[in-house]
């Protein structure tokens, strides 16, 4: 039945033209239900769904019909800002068949997933692909973050130095192996524990998946912990802690020597200056000054990898001056994060100024120094150097298809977890 709309049973009873024969079936989801025994969606859609006209740009990205195990493909036409077509998988041999039909296609934006660039050599040859800009400085932040994490002895070293040279005895900064009443934080102990367990077993020869299936690990977890030989580098993002109050302590005290001991006042305070945190924060801080706990303003916290990351990732112009002090520190401390920190600055001169053609020299600076995590990022540049390029050159990204992914899955959720891919099919290009 060519153009049947699929309804509810509800709205197959009150639409007598569509019953065969002039008759009510005995099951009205003989012919198609979407939603079976559950009251009316108020949405009947044909079985049809209309071709899409001629895609000269191309988007491609996927979204979890059931996350770390189904995927989909999403098409985008980026010219006329609109999804058109959804793809079971995202393996490239289920993506290739859409631009085999489509030879008119001449540009795709997409990731860097490997699938997507094989499924566009493959079925569309003609077509200049463009790996999205926003996911090159992602893999590039991922890569400095590493570094940052294999080099935070220099940092911590760094750190330590600036704080002796200070006139006064700073306290002692809180030991982050242990919880708020002294004893050994549980987390740090299992870690600790994982760690020597796959150590001890790869000792053995047991492979990866093997130690998984032992210690009911998941895979990336335990490759994880088998290519960091120093327990320390993977317990730096677990201790070195920072809360919300922490920039807003040495006010605090401060105000505290002055007299000022009510906490609601001095939380009204903080907040004007823009504080985010909870008044129990600041409730706790100011119990501790009166129990004499802590006795002078904490010094700079030590900078954990993931915030000194937003200091080497954001506009110069934009740090702040604390930031700006801390990351001169980072770069003082080490030879090795200060060349990261120019490595970094000139890939986004390149990204902003659309600069592609001069990521060969990028690469060949990066190799010349001694950052494997750096150095691993431009070879998988070179892998994809035509993609890269033309990424950094054009105008062209899969930011529309992005935005297509986030309407996706509010439309999901709309389904309340029953919107299975071929609804989805029809829904996400109708825009319902």
């Amino acid at each position: 039945m060519p153009d049947t709309p699929r309804c509810c049973a509800s709205c197959w009873r009150e639409s007598p033209s569509l019953w065969p024969a002039g008759r009510e079936p005995a099951w009205p989801g003989a012919w198609g239900c979407w939603w079976r025994r559950t009251p009316c969606s108020g949405f009947c859609v044909p079985l049809t769904s209309k071709e899409p006209g001629a895609v000269r740009v191309l988007g491609v990205d996927e979204f979890a019909l059931l996350k770390g195990h189904n995927y989909a493909t999403l098409l985008v036409d980026l010219e006329a800002r609109r999804p058109i077509d959804v793809l079971p998988g995202r393996e490239a041999g289920a993506v290739a068949r859409w631009p085999e039909r489509h030879p008119e296609v001449e540009i795709v934006c997409r990731d860097r997933a490997s699938a997507y660039a094989e499924a566009a050599r493959a079925a569309a040859p003609q077509a200049v692909q463009i790996a999205d800009v926003w996911h090159l400085w992602n893999n590039l932040a991922k890569a400095v973050e590493r570094t940052l994490t294999s080099h935070y002895a220099c940092i911590r070293a760094g750190h330590e130095a600036a704080v002796q040279s200070g006139e006064e005895a700073p306290v002692a900064p809180p030991d982050g192996t242990l919880d708020v009443r002294g004893q050994p934080r549980r987390i740090v102990g299992r870690i600790r524990e994982r760690h020597r367990r796959v150590h001890e077993l790869l000792a053995q020869g047991r492979s990866l998946r093997g130690i998984s299936r032992d210690l009911d690990l998941d895979y990336y977890a335990v490759r994880r912990y088998a290519q960091t030989p120093d327990v320390d580098t993977l317990l730096v993002k677990v201790t070195q802690r920072r809360t919300l109050l922490d920039d807003y302590k040495p006010y605090l005290y401060e105000r505290f020597a002055q007299g000022r001991r009510n906490a609601s006042q001095l939380f009204r305070e903080v907040r004007d200056q823009g504080f985010h945190g909870e008044r129990t924060g600041v409730n706790r801080y100011i119990r501790q000054l009166k129990q004499g706990i802590e006795t002078a303003p904490p010094t700079p916290a030590l900078p954990k990898p993931r915030r000194a990351l937003r200091w080497v990732t954001t506009h110069p112009d934009r740090l702040r001056p604390h930031e700006i002090l801390g990351l001169k520190a980072i770069q003082a401390a080490c030879p090795e994060l200060d060349k990261a920190v120019e490595h970094v600055r000139n890939f986004a001169v390149l990204m902003h100024q659309r600069r592609g053609q001069d990521i060969f020299d990028w690469i060949e600076q990066v190799h010349d120094g001694d950052l494997p995590s750096l150095q691993q990022f431009a070879r998988g540049l070179l892998h994809d150097q035509d993609a890269v390029v033309a990424g950094l050159s054009s105008t062209w990204s899969s930011g529309q298809a992005e935005g297509q992914v986030t309407r996706v899955k509010l439309i999901k959720r709309a389904g309340y977890g029953r919107a299975k891919l071929d609804l989805l099919r029809i829904r996400i290009p109708l825009r319902t």
